[in-house]
């Protein structure tokens, strides 16, 4: 994305952690910034590990992530990170890219760099779709249904994008989907696939790694397509002011704190759409793939 990230210490499970997420994205989306990263390892203690229990405390100066005796510590002031990881955490890879990630895209958004967006992203023959919902929305339903069409995947929960420019190019989170158990039950394929812990108030979620080809890390968003769970489906086009207050009733509290009103309103002037999902993801779909091809 642009930032400078450094790595200073004797772990590396936490280098190969940041090379298969956050190593992944290219370096020309203009975030800029620097994160320094220290990181140490120390003996288990009792109850460790504890992933996926995880804690997080935010306060005006410092950020402060545990999971049992391993702790993260943002200090928002100069962008720097001590990381201190018990041995068996570091066998962990979730864990890991949970903690650095979360440092990361916390230190930017705190310094204004990048907005956080609760949304998923789908390509469907290079149209990108926003797809924002609150949580139970059915954003990880649909993007692995469009997934099963052929679309890309940028991101089934987080999309981020540079703060001070017109919210068109997002980066997302290609590279794993963490489905819950009844989301995959609507997918024959996904029936019985093993479950892994995750921080989730589930517990456990259905990991999905989508296609190479189908891995699209940044996008371009040519739609917004606010998600209603009625039960009948349907698609119509709303207006600029319908669509931010819609985006604004589902925001999570970090969004409303630190999301630009304006910048919202900007995303809202994109073709705006609210899809009433109906009961089967695959009709769904089909009414997006249409929308798509209505935008080439």
């Amino acid at each position: 994305m642009g930032v400078d990230v450094q790595l200073v210490g004797d772990l590396p499970e936490v280098q190969a952690a940041l090379e298969a997420g956050l190593g992944r994205y290219p370096d020309d989306l203009g975030v800029a910034g620097s994160l320094h990263i220290s990181v140490r390892r120390h003996p288990d203690q009792p109850g460790d590990p504890a992933w996926p229990h995880v804690q997080a405390a935010d306060g005006d100066h410092e950020l402060v992530v545990r999971c049992g005796s391993a702790v993260a510590t943002l200090r928002y002031a100069d962008g720097s990170v001590d990381l201190d990881v018990p041995t068996s955490l570091a066998a962990v890879p979730d864990a890991l890219r949970l903690f650095v990630e979360s440092v990361f895209t916390a230190s930017l958004v705190r310094a204004g760099r990048l907005h956080a967006v609760h949304s998923a992203l789908v390509v469907s023959d290079g149209i990108g779709l926003v797809l924002r919902g609150p949580s139970g929305a059915g954003k990880s339903t649909l993007t692995y249904s469009c997934l099963r069409r052929g679309m890309g995947v940028c991101s089934d929960d987080w999309v981020y994008a540079p703060a001070h420019t017109r919210p068109e190019r997002f980066a997302g989170y290609p590279w794993r989907m963490m489905m819950t158990e009844d989301a995959s039950s609507r997918f024959p394929e996904l029936v019985g696939r093993v479950t892994v812990p995750h921080p989730a108030a589930e517990g456990r979620k259905v990991p999905v790694v989508p296609p190479a080809d189908q891995q699209v890390p940044v996008a371009t968003a040519h739609a917004l397509v606010l998600l209603d769970p009625d039960p009948t489906l349907s698609l119509r086009a709303v207006s600029v002011d319908e669509a931010t207050e819609r985006f604004w009733s589902s925001a999570l509290p970090t969004e409303q704190e630190h999301l630009a009103p304006d910048w919202v309103v900007s995303l809202s002037t994109l073709p705006a759409f609210v899809l009433r999902r109906g009961t089967d993801p695959i009709a769904a779909t089909q009414a997006l793939a249409d929308l798509a091809a209505s935008l080439r």
